[in-house]
This record gives structure tokens, C-alpha cells and sequence, in this order.
């Protein structure tokens, strides 16, 4: 229970410069080798499985797309490999269906995961920050904006994959149950779902490649790979540099939990001390 003495005595701390700025430095908050988490345990096993089985799919839906290239021939040269092909394209496909699913119950039911979802929801100063990182391209420009956790092309890919992974979930499963389609649809929406279908592959295989891969790996600051998928880690320099926003909220919370620890092990010395001195007497 806080006393009025408590609330008279942290005025003083206060007062005195005990809770500045100045004796809670940055130096004493976060240290100078210090590793952030950027992906948990759990976000590592789910972009493993994620990428595999995308790209699993990819491998085993280009005879569907590109039936009479030579190369398809070449990869699949054996009798029975246009069978087992459909057999693993279809395992991958619960597999990515699984991730889906599995991504949605996380950030509805696990803190860490519902706060981040949070913070990739796209909200009005991702379109301002997109303008002045172009400007700032052009040289129009000179400070780039400061992000948080997600910048605007970490939310963009975000959603374009959940969005991504839906359309190809459920043309996916009208194609594997044709017949159910059939007798649900007129035939020429079949058509139409598998035109679709094919072309939606075509289209995230290429972001992956051209965008994610660029910024995440290929990018010359990281080259030749981003280890953050692996170690689930970011050194404090690129939090600094890269998610300074965020970087600052850390800075924030730790503030505030040092001041009150601090405030607390006042109060109870100075309760002992009065204590001592009611015993004494």
C-alpha cells in the first residue's frame, strides 16, 4: 500500500535527478553487443515449413503450367514421376494450408504473436512512408523515415502472401476435388480457377524471387544472406538503424521498469530504515 510519505519521497527522487534522463542512460538500458529477438522459435519452424512447401509447390506445379518446356521433361523423366508428382504437390499444399491455419490460431492466441499482428496491420503512415522513401531515393529528400517493428514493405508482403496463400487454398482444393466443383459450379468456372490458380503461382514465385529475396538476402548490406531466419537475432546497430521506432519503445519500457524497481528499492530501504529507528526506541 502506497503512504503518503511513499508518494512525498519519490517527489523527491524526483527532484533530485535520481530518475533523469541523465542517470538512466542508454548505455545502462541496453548494452552495446546486445542482440534483439526479431522472430521466435516458433515464427523460425513456421517460415522453414512455409518456404518449403511453397516451394515444393512451385517445383511440382510447373508441368501444369509449362507441360511441353524441355526442362520439364528433364525433371521429371521417369514413368511414374507424373503420379508421384501429384501426390507430393498435394502433401505441400496441406502443408501450406497447415501453416495458414496454424499462423492464424498464433496470432489470435498467443501474446507475442497477437501483438505483432497489431503492429503489420497497415495504417495511413506506411502511404507516408512509402512517398518519402521514394522521394528520399530521388535525392528529393534526406532523412528516410523511421519505422517500427514492420516497415510498409515488410507489411506489404505480409498480406500479400496471406492473400496469396488463400486464393491458392481454394482453387487448390476446387481443382483436387474436381468433382465436387463440377457439381457446385458450372465448367467453365473450373476453367477459369485453374487459369488462376496457375497464374497466382507464377506471380508470388516471382515476388519471392525478385522482391523478398532482394530485400531479405540479396540486399548489399546483408549480402549474401540475411541470418535472421536462422538465429531469430538483429545486433543493436541494425535496430537502430533499420527499426529505430521500435528501438526506442524498448528503450521506453526498460526506462520504466528501472524507474520503478528503483523507486521500490527506495522505498524499502528507507521503510527499514524507519524500522530500525521505531525498534531502537
Amino acid at each position: 500500500m502506497i503512504r503518503d510519505d511513499d508518494l512525498e519521497l519519490l517527489a523527491k527522487a524526483k527532484a533530485s535527478g535520481m530518475l533523469s534522463d541523465e542517470a538512466i542512460s542508454e548505455e545502462t538500458l541496453v548494452a552495446e553487443d546486445e542482440e534483439f529477438v526479431r522472430l521466435t522459435l516458433t515464427e523460425r519452424i513456421q517460415h522453414v515449413i512455409l518456404f518449403t512447401s511453397f516451394f515444393t509447390l512451385v517445383l511440382t506445379g510447373l508441368p501444369l503450367v509449362f507441360s511441353n518446356a524441355p526442362f520439364i521433361h528433364k525433371l521429371f523423366f521417369f514413368p511414374t514421376s507424373f503420379w508421384l508428382r501429384g501426390i507430393i504437390h498435394r502433401i505441400a499444399g496441406v502443408t501450406l494450408i497447415g501453416v495458414g491455419i496454424f499462423q492464424i490460431c498464433y496470432v489470435m492466441w498467443s501474446p507475442h504473436g497477437n501483438r505483432d499482428f497489431r503492429k503489420i496491420i497497415p495504417n495511413p503512415q506506411d502511404a507516408k512512408d512509402s512517398i518519402n522513401l521514394f522521394l528520399c531515393n530521388l535525392g528529393l529528400r534526406e532523412q528516410r523515415p523511421r519505422f517500427g517493428k514492420f516497415n510498409f514493405i515488410e507489411k506489404f508482403e505480409y498480406w500479400a502472401l496471406a492473400w496469396g496463400t488463400f486464393i491458392m487454398a481454394l482453387t487448390g482444393l476446387m481443382l483436387w476435388f474436381q468433382e465436387a466443383s463440377i457439381a457446385l459450379f458450372p465448367i467453365w468456372v473450373l476453367d477459369i480457377v485453374r487459369i488462376v490458380h496457375g497464374f497466382e503461382a507464377i506471380l508470388a514465385f516471382l515476388a519471392i524471387i525478385i522482391w523478398h529475396m532482394y530485400n531479405v538476402h540479396l540486399n548489399p548490406e546483408v549480402f549474401p544472406m540475411s541470418r535472421i531466419w536462422i538465429t531469430g537475432k538483429i545486433s543493436k546497430e541494425e535496430m537502430v538503424e533499420h527499426h529505430p521506432l521500435e528501438y526506442e519503445e524498448i528503450l521506453k519500457e526498460r526506462r520504466d521498469k528501472l524507474e520503478i524497481e528503483r523507486v521500490k528499492a527506495l522505498l524499502e530501504e528507507v521503510r527499514q530504515k524507519k524500522s530500525t529507528e521505531k525498534n531502537e526506541e
